[in-house]
């Protein structure tokens, strides 16, 4: 099928899905401020970091979180986004964000998908153990997990159908990843959240009364982009001291200028890692306690916590800072 049809294809199936979606939930009921930001700083050519303090004013108390925001030029061409492949078949192996990151010599790397374990950080005997991830994954060109996956352990209300994705030809989307759509997708890199938070620039951030740890205030990992598609976001939201709702954290993506963007995990599996000194350092602070850490991982941000097994990462890899694996 030649490109340019196939890309209409895309637009058009897309198009109509999120247009459902966007009529019936388009809103943000979140009240935030922005305070404190620091000066962006330059982590990798086309990548740059910024921490910014946010205030949310929800009842019945004031949220107040950190977040880490990574800005990643990956309209430049010379950014490649990297994800978790399965240890075999569709079964993944739990592993830290940071073993990740140094096994890919990617650049920086967050936590990814949801996945059907999601109890087993305590000791280093669990690393490895199997899991299952909720919603769409592809790496390498290889689907790892099939679009509107629910395995056993996945929340089976949550629709796990806004996926990240890179194309083969360095192009970056947030899409609508339902169940299988009769179209070859030329995609090399896909992982999938919980929900779609901000389609068309517009809030789909779901609100919800329950004091839950999802659905309440908590640690979140999210990414967005821009409507150009040249501006990825990438931010992780710290737990301390409350973290932020998911209504909360569409305003956040909202504030940072996205178009679109998806919830990642969270709680204690939002982690944000980058490369350093032939190692890695955390830029935002796990909130998982030390007490339940893996020997030899605790956060350099603070000792007194460390990073979550988690079932799949996202990596991003910098022209000229270390090769994507074959």
């Amino acid at each position: 099928m030649p490109r340019v049809m196939l890309r209409a294809m895309l637009a058009f199936v897309f198009a109509i899905l999120a247009l459902g979606a966007a009529t019936a939930n388009a809103r943000s009921s979140a009240n935030c401020q922005y305070q404190n930001p620091t000066s962006p700083q330059s982590l990798f050519p086309g990548v740059s970091y910024q921490a910014v303090t946010v205030v949310c004013s929800a009842q019945p108390q004031q949220h107040t979180t950190l977040a880490h925001v990574l800005t990643v030029d990956v309209g430049s061409g010379s950014i490649t986004l990297d994800s978790s492949a399965a240890a075999s078949g569709a079964t993944f192996g739990l592993t830290l964000p940071s073993q990740f990151l140094t096994a890919t010599k990617a650049a920086l790397a967050v936590n990814a998908n949801l996945f059907a374990a999601n109890c087993c950080y305590y000791s280093a005997a669990q690393q490895g153990w199997p899991t299952q991830l909720c919603g769409w994954q592809v790496s390498g060109g290889v689907t790892q997990s099939p679009q509107g996956a629910k395995p056993t352990g996945c929340q089976a209300d949550y629709p796990f159908n806004a996926s990240l994705v890179q194309m083969k030809d360095g192009e970056v989307r947030i899409l609508y990843s339902n169940t299988p759509q009769a179209i070859e997708f030329p995609v090399v890199t896909a992982v999938t959240g919980s929900h779609m938070l901000v389609f068309g620039g517009k809030s789909l951030g779901p609100f919800s009364g329950s004091s839950t740890d999802f659905f309440g205030p908590n640690a979140r990992t999210l990414a967005g982009l821009s409507k150009d598609r040249k501006t990825l976001w990438l931010v992780a939201l710290d737990k301390a001291s409350t973290g932020l709702t998911l209504d909360e954290a569409a305003a956040v993506m909202l504030h940072q200028g996205a178009a679109a963007a998806i919830n990642l995990d969270g709680g204690g599996s939002s982690t944000m890692v980058q490369a350093s000194g032939g190692g890695f350092a955390f830029l935002n602070v796990p909130p998982d306690p030390a007490k339940t850490c893996l020997a030899g991982y605790p956060s350099n941000q603070d000792p007194a916590t460390c990073e979550r097994l988690v079932g799949a990462s996202l990596g991003i890899h910098v022209a000229g800072q270390g090769a994507r694996p074959k």
